[in-house]
C-alpha cells in the first residue's frame, strides 16, 4: 500500500522546512536555489569535459541525494524490451540492495511516474514492486528531455520521516529537468563523435541512443 501525491506543476512559495532527520532543520529558498544551481553547473562542466554517461548518471543521483538531504537516491532506466524499469544507478545507504532491481512499468510507482511524466510523492508501506526499499517517503521524478522520458530519478527519506514538502519537490523537479537535458546532450555528443569516426553522423529523425550504463 502506498499514499501518493501528484506534484505536477506544484511549486514552493517560500521556505521549505526539512525534517530534522534529514539534516538541516530549515533551508531557505534562496539557499536551495543556490545549491541547485551549483549542482547544475557541476554537471554541465562534467558533460563538457566528456565524462562518460554512467559517471554522469552517478553524479546526478549523488547531487539529488544531497539536495534532498536523504540517505538514498537512485535512477531507474527502461530495459531493452520496454516493459521494465531497472535501477541502474544507486548511491547512499543500502545502494547495493536496490541496484539492479527491475520493476514492471505498468505495475509500479516508478512506472507511473515514467509513463505520466509527472512527479510522485509517496510513502512506501508495503509496495510489492519495491520490497527492497525501506518504508519511508519517496519522491519520484521523471527524467524528461523535452522530447521523451529517459527514466526516473528517485530520492528516499528515512523511515518515519515526513513526506517531501512542496519546496523540496520544486527544487528536485527543476534539477531533474536540467539534469535530463544535460545527460541527453552528453549522449548526443558521444553519438555524433562515434558517427563522425565511422564516416557518418547521427541523422535527423534517428532515435537517440539509450542512457543505459553501457552507453
Amino acid at each position: 500500500m502506498t499514499a501518493e501525491a501528484d506534484l505536477h506543476g506544484e511549486s514552493g512559495t517560500g521556505d521549505d522546512p526539512l525534517p530534522s532527520a534529514w539534516g538541516a532543520s530549515r533551508v531557505s529558498r534562496d539557499m536551495a536555489d543556490d545549491q541547485r544551481s551549483a549542482a547544475s553547473f557541476e554537471l554541465m562542466a562534467a558533460v563538457l569535459d566528456g565524462t562518460d554517461v554512467p559517471e554522469l548518471l552517478k553524479l546526478v543521483a549523488t547531487q539529488a541525494r544531497g539536495l534532498a538531504h536523504v540517505p538514498l537516491a537512485f535512477i531507474a532506466l527502461p530495459v531493452e524490451d520496454g516493459h521494465l524499469l531497472r535501477i541502474d544507478v544507486a548511491v547512499g545507504a543500502d545502494a547495493d540492495r536496490v541496484r539492479g532491481l527491475a520493476v514492471r512499468r505498468g505495475k509500479s510507482m516508478l512506472g507511473r511516474a515514467f509513463a505520466s511524466r509527472r512527479a510522485l510523492s509517496a510513502r512506501i508501506v508495503d509496495d510489492q514492486t519495491l520490497t527492497r526499499l525501506p518504508p519511508g517517503p519517496i519522491l519520484i521524478l521523471p527524467l524528461e528531455t523535452g522530447e521523451t522520458t529517459r527514466g526516473v530519478l528517485a530520492v528516499l527519506g528515512r523511515p518515519g520521516a515526513q513526506p517531501f514538502g512542496p519546496g523540496t519537490a520544486r527544487q528536485l523537479l527543476l534539477y531533474a529537468d536540467m539534469a535530463a537535458r544535460l545527460v541527453e546532450l552528453a549522449v548526443d555528443r558521444r553519438a555524433l563523435r562515434a558517427g563522425s569516426a565511422g564516416g557518418h553522423g547521427q541523422g535527423h529523425g534517428e532515435p537517440h541512443p539509450p542512457w543505459g550504463t553501457g552507453t
